[in-house]
């Protein structure tokens, strides 16, 4: 006789702790789904995504290695696919499903395991909702093993589940291949435009101010920006996911350029009042931390007016480093070294030498970085 098993538990409790951990793989699945369509193909201007926490708790290490998709389907698919087929077992209701879904069940979680591994000691890192998935597959896990009597599929159910995600995997594909269309065609001309520009080179004098390094980087990018411009602010919530997109492959170096004149020579006025504080308060900061407090500052641009750049020099115990004239003596060395690019607006920057003023969508940029890449072999 059947009679402990996951679905033919007639405890409440039971089929609730099933429906509970499909949910939750079907809803970690899709989030993670979203944010690999988000990373591959970018709409506009995006803040840091939630799965995004540090620089070792981060989702975009996971998505765009080589682990983050099956023949370009988003590993995350077929997590979905899986909590989704666990829950409809509580409609179904058979040992055989029941057989399948452990054995599906096993298989989802001995790869949960070589993913988290993966992660850990190949990306130096791991994916906060990929993680959270892990633990929840291994939950459905132990619950079937603890009440089911058997792992062996059976194999109509195994072909049925094969056909659904077979068949779910080429819908996703599809739109993929719509979206890689769309965005090649409009990549080729942006592309042909970047390497018609002249190349400036780069400023005579570099910046110790990075947001991203690597040695022989194909990218080298130098921004020219400003803590109170908004369109700066824009610019970065870009500069991460590129930093992530590029990883080992990029060069950032950041220019202090405040529309202030109390630092800024080419200003007559201070359109920015609170700039080169922010500066100052920046370029004192460890330079070790100084892509941390590039975030920081221009996540709280709003509340400059209320005394955040104050309050921050305060915090991290800055104030003989603000005060300090040679802080300025940087800072104003570095708003010279734009010159000779004409910086008359903010944000401006360079990629390997072409100037770029305003800020690009993220597809767009990723496009010429991707061909900058290709052209360069790596």
């Amino acid at each position: 006789m059947y009679h402990s098993s996951v679905y033919q538990d007639k405890k409440i409790n039971t089929t609730i702790i099933v429906l509970i951990l499909g949910a939750l793989m079907v809803g970690f699945s899709l989030y993670l789904t979203q944010h690999y369509f988000d990373l591959r193909f970018p709409t506009g201007l995006e803040s840091k995504s939630l799965c995004n926490v540090n620089s070792f708790f981060n989702c975009d290490k996971t998505t765009l290695s080589v682990a983050g998709n099956i023949a370009g389907i988003p590993i995350s698919v077929f997590g979905a696919i899986i909590g989704a087929l666990m829950m409809v077992g509580l409609i179904i209701k058979n040992e055989d499903y029941e057989r399948t879904m452990f054995f599906t069940l096993a298989v989802n979680f001995a790869g949960c395991v070589v993913l988290f591994l993966f992660s850990l000691l190949v990306l130096k890192g791991l994916c906060p909702f990929c993680t959270l998935y892990y633990i929840v597959s291994g939950l459905a896990f132990l619950l079937f093993f603890r009440k089911s009597h058997t792992w062996k599929p059976a194999l109509g159910y195994l072909a049925a589940f094969a056909v659904i995600v077979i068949a779910l995997s080429a819908l996703v594909k599809m739109n993929i291949d719509s979206k890689s269309k769309a965005q090649s065609e409009v990549a080729g001309d942006l592309i042909k435009q970047f390497y018609s520009l002249p190349d400036l080179g780069s400023p005579k004098v570099a910046s110790e101010f990075k947001i991203a390094t690597a040695a022989n980087a194909p990218i080298k990018m130098v921004i020219f920006s400003d803590f109170e411009c908004p369109a700066c602010k824009a610019l970065s919530q870009v500069i991460p996911l590129v930093a992530a997109r590029y990883e080992g492959k990029i060069d950032i170096q950041y220019f202090f350029y405040p529309l202030d004149n109390s630092c800024n020579p080419s200003m007559e006025r201070p359109l920015h009042q609170y700039a080169c504080k922010a500066a100052f308060a920046a370029s004192c900061m460890p330079k070790e931390e100084f892509a941390k407090a590039h975030d920081e500052i221009f996540a709280n641009q709003e509340k400059f007016e209320a005394g955040f750049v104050d309050q921050y020099i305060k915090d991290h115990k800055l104030e003989a480093c603000v005060a300090d004239p040679k802080t300025k003596e940087k800072v104003v060395e570095l708003i010279r070294a734009a010159d000779p690019f004409n910086v008359r607006s903010t944000p401006s920057y360079l990629i390997n030498g072409v100037k770029i003023e305003g800020v690009l969508p993220p597809d767009q940029m990723f496009a010429i970085m991707d061909e900058i890449v290709r052209r360069a072999g790596k």
